[in-house]
């Protein structure tokens, strides 16, 4: 159990301002062509967006604006899980002296408990202004250190307080699989990504799994008979306060909103760390043109603080230029007193100077007294095992891995009688990709090295190499080697009868891949930029794809390639990137797959695997899996030399046919 301390917050901050040190690397990895890439598609969200706001100059069009992004913001969690129905169960309950803390279980969704604390005083004169307080990313869950100490903080100031078990933390944590590294669960953010990419196959995602929790805890609170209805307010930090924007903007019965180190504006916030955590990045929320900001503003006209760190790594700067952007569609709805914003100099945390802040505004708001003396003695708070509601290391989120299995075994083993042009449909649809005619249409052009480069999109050079081995007579078979091709593999392609290989990286792969340090040890590359694709309503793997088809389109055109027979090669995740590309392309009439994952069902099963997170394609599941795919190419044309297993190991020994 981490308790408030003053070192543990020194030490804290020290941690936390060296992530400035960092800075001067940015601009160095803005270099990188896939993040110039990604970063023009963010600036033309970002113009697109402030383009359209200007429009908005007086009450009526603010009031339109308002029911845009929140239309706008529901779209993007999606459906939610279906309704529990609000049963909760009492567990049990600590006496604290003045105050009592229950211990409940929530169903959230049919099947799946949250496990929460419910903070009320004994000395009360009718019902209590509440408190919902969302956890950030720590193991603990809701008996982290610091927001143990703002319940207490809260309960003594005359609030009742319910915090609840994120999915994956607390009592939830999802267990790692056996012989994971001697740990016995995933970390938090890990555990969130894991989760989410099981839901993206089905064509969920973990956003609207934390909502509904969201909504059913908010209901419980309100069923209590010592709270007030008309007096209740949510905060949270950091991913706690993402919950707080989110739930702010989607449920009215909340009465006052105050995140903490979240609210920036998220082209900044891309631009210094790339994308962050699952649930953070909801599909298509930038294409729908959603900004930070604009979950401030559907919350409008709710009393509202937007609290944030100076030495933050959501950038300060963003945190500006939502608040002033907040703040015109405040006072046009004029409201515009009833929008804050605090600062504290520190770092990312829930310092103790930021929950007085916090607390401050729920007083004020709620009409209740600030109550400066608390005589909190917080290395004696309550600790972890006290808080436990079911059993130390029973409870954990095997029940929506169990959900994902039986969505699993709804779905058919095989679907037969697959027609291409349909499969072809479906699939440049769920990988999210441009009409054919959209597609650049240029030659290939060779230096006299044989490396060439071209532009799959604008703005996105893609490098390349060709081996021949031929006398630079027409071509009549070629082999596209995606990712590359060893040299052992460019022998065996001259001793089949190849007149020539090339070997090109789709974007952000082998030498084409960002340095791990361009998120400053916030997060991958590879989950960063697939959730900066994600939010643009693109998919890293579609995109991937796009790189190989219009390979394929320029090779098509090039002098000597125009009649040759094009086979696609793929290792790994390059192997799914070639069959996606072999069953979209006419152009194509082989592929050779040298490591082909057996399928996606296997990998949702899984209790972990080894592959990049890019190879996710959301939706993918509900229409056809790797096996299904196979079946609409010619068999003759299709040689899978090994089959892997989520983990990589071999599946089947020996060379097979699909």
């Amino acid at each position: 159990m981490r308790t408030y301390s003053l070192q543990e917050e020194q030490a804290n901050r020290r941690r936390e301002l060296s992530y400035i040190d960092d800075y001067p690397d940015i601009e160095r990895f803005h270099r990188h062509p896939f993040r110039r890439y990604l970063d023009r598609l963010n600036a033309d969200y970002l113009v697109k967006r402030k383009t359209a706001l200007k429009g908005v100059k007086d009450k009526e069009a603010a009031l339109a604006y308002r029911q845009q992004v929140r239309d706008a913001f529901r779209a993007a969690v999606g459906p939610l899980p279906e309704d529990a129905g609000g049963n909760a169960f009492l567990k049990g309950t600590l006496d604290q002296g003045s105050y009592w803390i229950d211990k409940v279980c929530m169903e959230t969704a049919p099947g799946l408990f949250a496990t929460a604390n419910f903070y009320y005083p004994k000395q009360r004169n009718g019902p209590l202004p509440a408190l919902l307080l969302f956890c950030g990313h720590a193991n603990e869950g809701k008996a982290y250190g610091s927001y143990v100490a703002f319940c207490v903080e809260a309960v003594m100031n005359g609030f009742c307080v319910l915090t609840f078990d994120p999915i994956g933390q607390g009592e939830r944590r999802v267990p790692l699989a056996e012989g994971s590294s001697g740990e016995k669960w995933m970390e938090a953010v890990a555990a969130h990504c894991f989760l989410d990419e099981k839901l993206s196959l089905l064509g969920e995602h973990l956003g609207a799994y934390m909502m509904r929790d969201n909504i059913a805890a908010l209901t419980y609170l309100l069923s209590r008979p010592e709270v007030d209805a008309a007096r209740v307010g949510v905060t949270g930090n950091s991913g706690g306060g993402t919950m707080s924007a989110y739930i702010g903007a989607y449920d009215d019965r909340i009465k006052a909103v105050a995140p903490c180190c979240y609210i920036t504006e998220l082209r900044s916030l891309l631009y210094r760390i790339m994308a962050q955590d699952a649930e953070q990045c909801l599909p298509g929320f930038m294409a729908l043109g959603l900004d930070h900001s604009d979950l401030v503003t559907a919350a409008a006209p709710k009393p509202y603080l937007i609290s944030a760190a100076m030495f933050d790594f959501f950038p300060i700067d963003g945190v500006r230029d939502a608040f002033i952007e907040s703040k015109k569609l405040y006072r046009l709805l004029e409201a515009e007193e009833q929008l804050d914003l605090s600062v504290v100099m520190k770092g990312h945390g829930f310092w103790h100077d930021m929950r007085e802040q916090v607390l401050r505004f729920f007083c004020r708001v709620f009409e209740v007294e600030f109550a400066t003396e608390k005589s909190i003695d917080y290395e004696r708070l309550p600790a972890e095992a006290e808080l436990l509601c079911v059993g130390a290391g029973d409870a954990t989120e095997d029940a929506l891995l169990s959900k994902v299995k039986e969505r699993l075994l709804a779905l058919p083993a095989q679907r037969r009688n697959l027609e291409l042009q349909t499969v072809r449909e479906q699939l440049k649809e769920l990988l999210q990709l441009p009409a054919d005619n959209e597609l650049p249409s240029v030659p290939l052009a060779f230096d006299e090295k044989g490396d060439f480069a071209f532009e799959s999109e604008e703005g996105m050079p893609i490098t390349g190499s060709i081996h021949r081995f031929t006398d630079g007579r027409d071509v009549v078979r070629v082999c596209l080697a995606i990712g590359g091709m060893s040299g052992q593999g460019l022998e065996q392609a001259r001793e089949t009868g190849y007149d020539a290989v090339l070997a090109i990286h789709p974007r952000g792969t082998g030498p084409a891949a960002m340095e791990p340090a361009c998120t400053f040890g916030m997060f991958e590359p590879e989950k960063a930029s697939g959730y900066n694709a994600r939010m643009l309503g693109r998919s890293l793997q579609g995109m991937r794809a796009l790189d190989a088809l219009t390979a394929i389109s320029g090779l098509k055109r090039t002098p000597s390639f125009e009649q040759a027979e094009v086979t696609l090669y793929g290792q790994d995740e390059h192997a799914l990137t070639a069959l996606y590309a072999a069953v979209l392309s006419s152009d194509c009439h082989g592929l050779l797959a040298a490591g082909l994952l057996e399928s996606f069902r296997a990998f949702a099963e899984a209790e972990a695997h080894r592959f990049e997170s890019g190879i996710v394609v959301p939706g993918l599941l509900l229409a056809f899996d790797i096996p299904d795919l196979l079946q609409v190419l010619q068999p003759e044309a299709v040689l899978v030399e090994r089959w892997l297993d989520p983990m990589r190991n071999p599946v089947h020994e020996g060379t097979s046919k699909r």
